[in-house]
Formats: C-alpha cells, sequence, structure tokens
C-alpha cells in the first residue's frame, strides 16, 4: 500500500513540466499582462514546447508542439518581447562545436490568434568565417534578406513562405535562406 502511495504522489510531477523560460507581457494587445512558456516536449526528444496564456486563465490560449530544440548549457532557448509587443523565442548552438548558430522565432497575435511573423537565423564557422551568414524573413510580408561571408554580401529576396498560427508551424525553413 506505501508504494503505491509513494507512485501516486510522484506522478502529479511527472505531469507538471518546469518551464524552462517564462515571459509575461501584453502578447495579444488588450492591455492585460500574459504568460508565455518553455518547457521540454513530453517525449522528451531534446525539443521544447511554447505555451501562451492570455489574461489570468489556467489554459493555455495555444500551444506549440516541439517548436524549438533543446540541448546543454550555450543551447537553452529563451523567450523575449520584442518593441513592438511580440513574442520572441530564441534557440541557439553557442556552446559546442565548430558550427554555432541562432535563430529567432517572431510571434505576433493577429486576427485572433498567435502566429508566426518573422524567422531569423544565424551561422558560423568557428574556424572560417567566409561560412556565415544571416536570414532575416518577414512572414506576414513575405519579404527577407539574406546576408553571407565576412563581407557580409546582401541579398534581398521574396518568398512564398507563410508562418501561420504556431500551434500548426512544422520546422521548416524558407528554401530562400538555403539552410535545408
Amino acid at each position: 500500500m506505501r508504494s503505491l502511495f509513494r507512485i501516486l504522489c510522484f506522478l502529479p510531477s511527472i505531469a507538471m513540466a518546469e518551464p524552462i523560460a517564462t515571459v509575461s507581457s501584453d502578447l495579444d494587445g488588450d492591455g492585460i499582462p500574459d504568460k508565455a512558456e518553455l518547457t521540454r516536449s513530453a517525449d522528451d526528444d531534446g525539443m521544447v514546447d511554447l505555451a501562451i496564456y492570455l489574461g489570468q486563465n489556467s489554459e493555455p490560449e495555444t500551444v506549440a508542439h516541439e517548436i524549438v530544440w533543446i540541448g546543454g548549457p550555450g543551447q537553452i532557448p529563451e523567450l523575449r518581447v520584442s518593441e513592438s509587443g511580440s513574442l520572441l523565442v530564441n534557440s541557439m548552438n553557442i556552446g559546442i562545436g565548430r558550427n554555432k548558430w541562432q535563430q529567432t522565432l517572431t510571434i505576433a497575435w493577429r486576427d485572433g490568434a498567435f502566429v508566426l511573423a518573422g524567422f531569423t537565423y544565424d551561422w558560423y564557422d568557428g574556424t572560417n568565417m567566409q561560412n556565415q551568414g544571416s536570414c532575416d524573413v518577414n512572414l506576414l510580408t513575405g519579404k527577407g534578406i539574406l546576408s553571407l561571408g565576412e563581407a557580409w554580401v546582401q541579398t534581398r529576396f521574396a518568398t512564398n513562405a507563410k508562418g501561420g498560427p504556431i500551434d500548426k508551424w512544422q520546422f521548416n525553413y524558407p528554401d530562400e535562406c538555403g539552410l535545408g
């Protein structure tokens, strides 16, 4: 009986994932603070989920499963809020190996939903500064800038890539970024 009690007491702690990052801000523009948090995915597969709670709601307005990757030190995702009030989800590998990268997903409230509005990906090779670049795409307008090499040569482009609701977003990079 005591063993069953220990198991039952342990189960709630499994179901309640601890937040990796949390931010509070008015994310939907109604003047009431909202909350966003990142937690490890239930599969514990090296990915994290994003949940956004409106106002004082205890149930999330939206959940984006496996939205970004998580690793060890120098690879822990972060949440910030931009000056315009959009949610920024940063993920990175700046701690291990010679190929470093940082990704920012910009999430905005549009037409009653949280949508992926922007995508930025920066990378560099720690031993070859010619192998570096940045791809910044506004997924609402379809306009982007690709910057490459040590001279940071910029190319403007238009894309058909769309972000859409974050709870349906699949981990796809815009083709114009050349990230595979």
